[in-house]
């Protein structure tokens, strides 16, 4: 292995310059998020009622922004979708009624459109796939090694002892296929 610590950062640091994940303040303007529906192992589930998409670990509030917990997962369909929190320590999920208001930073949400497949933006740029004129992924060489032509997608190569061989196609390099 060698030399070679944590790369970027190490313990606490990396995208965040060092800031400490201690309790934050309350958010400066909070949004309603869901309404709690009903506690599942330890955890509040709730009916997103907001048409944007929480982020995961995003913290939840009450009305008057005192914090109750975190978003812990999103599921359920796309137009009507639901997400469990893990609450704070001293929160009881029973403790919350159904149809009770729950609340969220509104710097914490996604538009819906981020999880939707994107069009294909006609004309723009030079599109999709590919790196352009000399990059690499253009699709040159999908054989199978050798300088034997390949019996089929799935075949081995006819020439070939191993039925191996392996540089070409996309990705290029890996082993063969002894």
């Amino acid at each position: 292995m060698g030399k070679g610590g944590k790369g970027k950062g190490g313990k606490g640091k990396g995208k965040g310059g060092g800031k400490s994940y201690e309790p934050e303040g309350p958010p400066d303007e909070i949004e309603e998020v869901g309404e709690a529906l009903h506690p599942c192992e330890d955890e509040l589930v709730i009916k997103c009622t907001n048409e944007r998409i929480p982020h995961f670990n995003a913290r939840i509030f009450l009305e008057n922004k005192e914090e109750i917990g975190k978003i812990d997962e999103i599921f359920g369909p796309i137009n009507t979708f639901y997400c469990s929190a893990k609450l704070a320590e001293g929160m009881k999920a029973e403790s919350f009624k159904a149809g009770k208001k729950i609340y969220i930073d509104t710097m914490k949400l996604l538009p819906l459109s981020r999880f939707l497949p994107q069009p294909s933006g006609g004309g723009k740029g030079k599109g999709g796939k590919g790196k352009g004129k000399d990059g690499k992924g253009k699709g040159k060489g999908k054989g199978k090694g050798g300088k034997d032509k390949a019996k089929g997608k799935f075949g081995k190569s006819k020439g070939s002892k191993d039925g191996g061989g392996g540089g070409g196609g996309r990705g290029g390099g890996g082993r063969g296929r002894g």
